[in-house]
């Protein structure tokens, strides 16, 4: 009993710390390719395929942080958004970086399970 418990707090906590990194991580690359994008003067704005591709990116770090109050809610919009996200940018590379998204649902699942019982 007691080690599930001891698990469910390291889910928990794991999840939360986990998905806050991520979101500071994201987070960077999110600011720098809004600076690129939106940012230069001139006036011109990017094509369509940017916006969409930048609203995707900001609701994968709305499941991210979404996971810091509500595990399930966030980890649903993460999934959803980051398939979405590197499905519509065409991403082509090693699968670590699209699935590094799903280690804090990882944590949080242990805390589910140690939960339940």
């Amino acid at each position: 009993m007691a080690n599930r418990s001891l698990l469910g707090i390291i889910g928990k906590w794991g999840g939360r710390a986990t998905a806050l990194l991520l979101v500071l991580f994201w987070g960077a690359f999110f600011l720098e390719h809004l600076q690129e994008w939106f940012l230069r003067g001139g006036g011109q704005y990017p094509p369509p395929r940017v916006w969409i591709g930048q609203i995707l990116h900001l609701a994968v770090l709305a499941g991210l942080a979404s996971m810091l109050r509500w595990e399930r809610l966030g980890a649903l919009i993460t999934v959803a958004a980051a398939a979405l996200f590197f499905a519509w940018i065409g991403y082509r590379g090693t699968l670590v970086l699209p699935l590094v998204n799903l280690v804090p649902i990882a944590f949080f699942s242990l805390y589910w399970l140690a939960r339940r019982s």
